[in-house]
């Protein structure tokens, strides 16, 4: 004989299975009219027992600018949707009011407080010791010292990237740079990692070099490449395999070429060595 707790357990299970195999034929029409009971309001995010599969705690609902979206995070239950009906009144009030939103990225800004960097020694001192010095006095890249930070900052256009002296992460980025930073004027461009590194390159006659701030050929920078004649990318053995796939997915006019030291430290005959010219 099964005692009253044994049988108000069966029971509650025997309702759970029902509920889920209802469910699992539920259409989407019969999901709406359920989630429409809730009366959400504008604004609301709920977290509540699901009401398709009976779990706790597992179906998420909200109402953002007249939307509904709901979804059961129980891997096998389907309770979930999205249902665009009409705005009322104050929605459609807010949305005149402040337009659609549109997500933005956020960019940290470039520091308003900057001097040249021949005010700083250590900065020129900086700039020398990664080959970058000339590329700076022949006007081919903009570079101002930012004291608050003790920071040396690459800029172009609206952007910067800045690299410290002291304190703090080596590298940091400022604004944007969606092309990443052009140095020179030549009509050839070697694609190379860091801002530093494309000074250097730059020193090469009839060179430009494009800091790709990172290993990736982005669409930005890939438009750029199409004002050069030839173009080369040049990096870390250790990125081999990534300078393969940029070749062969992105940029079939490029030309791969690897080296083991860092260009921003060679000079102008072992980086010409590097690229057999």
């Amino acid at each position: 004989m099964l005692t009253e707790v044994q049988y108000a357990c069966i029971l509650k299970e025997f309702f759970l299975e029902a509920v889920y195999y209802r469910t699992r034929l539920m259409t989407y029409a019969e999901q709406l009219q359920v989630i429409q009971s809730l009366h959400l309001r504008e604004g609301d995010n709920v977290t509540i027992q699901c009401p398709f599969c009976g779990t706790p705690k597992k179906l998420s609902a909200s109402k953002s600018d007249g939307k509904l979206m709901w979804n059961c995070y129980r891997a096998s239950c389907n309770g979930r949707g999205i249902h665009s009906g009409r705005r009322d009144l104050q929605t459609a009030k807010n949305y005149m009011a402040n337009g659609a939103k549109i997500s933005k990225t956020r960019y940290k800004p470039i520091p308003s407080l900057t001097t040249l960097p021949e005010n700083h020694q250590p900065a020129i001192d900086y700039l020398a010791s990664v080959n970058s010095l000339e590329a700076y006095q022949r006007g081919l890249i903009q570079v101002r010292y930012a004291p608050a930070e003790d920071r040396v900052l690459f800029l172009q256009d609206e952007g910067a990237v800045g690299r410290s002296l002291s304190r703090g992460p080596k590298w940091l980025s400022f604004g944007d740079l969606p092309a990443g930073i052009t140095v020179g004027t030549g009509s050839t461009a070697i694609l190379v990692e860091d801002t530093p590194s494309a000074c250097s390159v730059s020193r090469l006659d009839n060179v430009t070099g494009l800091a790709l701030l990172g290993t990736n050929v982005n669409s930005a920078i890939k438009n750029t490449l199409n004002n050069y004649y030839k173009v080369y990318l040049i990096l870390d053995r250790d990125a081999a395999n990534k300078a393969v796939i940029i070749r062969r997915t992105q940029c079939n006019k490029v030309k791969v070429r690897f080296t083991t030291t860092d260009l921003k430290h060679l000079s102008v005959e072992q980086i010409e060595t590097i690229l057999s010219l």
